[in-house]
């Protein structure tokens, strides 16, 4: 796995092993930010369902000015921190080892405004409509923000959360990335 570009391109970063997780491919990541480019630069990223980092640790390569990274495995908060380092990024990030929504709240809390949020849940399990309701119901985008969501292509997700629409939505084999904003009607 390695960062396709910015000032880290190239570098590889450290896998995760013995755990079920999904990272996101160097081909979604890579168009995930094309279709975000160039508005990325000093911006604040918050990545959910993180695992090993790569997509926060890509936002930072591009220049986002922090990431928040949202993770509960413990195994996969070492690996960001691994990563992070080996990036020479850990300075510029926040780590929080908690379930998303506990994660989400206590964000809200901090009053924390991101200008992009990406989530990655697990496949097919539920967990797309409920952290984007949260998020929607937690007003922790920013009016102009953009909400990124890999999800499976037979996830049903909705066009609309609580104001938040849906405006453009890419397949890329078995994901697809389904991007929000607020639209006024």
């Amino acid at each position: 796995m390695k960062i396709v570009a910015g000032k880290n391109k190239g570098n590889k970063l450290k896998p995760l092993k013995s755990i079920s997780i999904r990272p996101t491919s160097q081909k979604v990541r890579e168009a995930l930010f094309d279709i975000i480019m160039p508005g990325i630069g000093e911006t604040i990223f918050l990545d959910i369902f993180a695992g090993t980092g790569a997509v926060g640790i890509e936002a930072l390569s591009r220049g986002a000015k922090k990431v928040v990274f949202v993770e509960k495995e413990l195994k996969c908060v070492k690996i960001i921190i691994e990563n992070l380092k080996k990036t020479k990024n850990y300075q510029f990030s926040l780590i929080l080892n908690k379930r998303c929504l506990t994660g989400l709240r206590l964000l809200s809390r901090k009053k924390y405004l991101f200008d992009y949020i990406f989530l990655d849940p697990p496949y097919n399990k539920g967990m797309v409509n409920s952290t984007i309701t949260e998020i929607s119901e937690l007003r922790i985008l920013k009016e102009d923000g953009i909400i990124i969501i890999q999800h499976h292509k037979k996830e049903i997700v909705k066009n609309n959360y609580n104001g938040l629409k849906m405006f453009r939505q890419k397949k890329y084999s078995e994901s697809m990335l389904s991007f929000y904003k607020y639209i006024d009607n």
